[in-house]
């Protein structure tokens, strides 16, 4: 229980900063953009040969906006989960790392990394073809596997990258420590 608190007290310190919250919307939008061009790259790369990188840069925004209607409701809310969790994930690092000005543990490190590949494999539906998974011809494949479609890596993903963010932000607090410590030693 004083571990959640502490987890809590943690978020909304790193949280509070608005440069940390712009860090993680930014980068979920990134990773959300990265998942909409895999899972329209025949159409891109058809639109860019035929009109140009000009035409094609202009017709992303209404791919990114139109692709809630091209996959299955919980593909898209895995998907967004999957965006912010990895936007938080990321800028709890940076935090931790101007913080103490070293890299993160490396479980956690290891964790997220599971966690954010799992989400590009797969985030959401696997015969959808989002994600890695299509690009790697592997759509087929995970039909068979897997009774509900890749969900199940989706929802994996979330339990990795939502226990990253928990050890990331439980371990801020020893970083904060060390450096009150080495302040005051000085």
């Amino acid at each position: 229980m004083v571990e959640t608190r502490q987890t809590i007290r943690n978020l909304k310190t790193v949280f509070s900063k608005p440069i940390y919250i712009i860090l993680t919307i930014l980068i979920a939008l990134i990773f959300y953009e990265i998942n909409v061009v895999i899972a329209n790259w025949p159409t891109i790369s058809s639109f860019l040969a035929n009109s140009g990188i000009i035409a094609t840069l202009k017709i992303l925004p209404t791919l990114s906006y139109g692709f809630e209607k091209i996959i299955t409701a919980y593909s898209f809310i895995t998907l967004i989960t999957i965006s912010i969790l990895f936007g938080m994930l990321f800028s709890l690092i940076v935090y931790k790392t101007t913080l103490n000005k070293s890299i993160t543990n490396k479980k956690t490190g290891i964790l997220g990394t599971i966690g954010v590949f799992l989400g590009l494999l797969v985030p959401g539906c696997a015969t959808c073809g989002i994600g890695l998974a299509s690009t790697l011809g592997l759509t087929t494949g995970f039909l068979t596997f897997f009774p509900y479609k890749g969900l199940e890596i989706s929802i994996l993903a979330i339990l990795i990258l939502g226990f990253s963010i928990i050890k990331t932000s439980n371990n801020l607090e020893s970083c904060q420590i060390n450096l009150r410590t080495s302040k005051y030693n000085k």
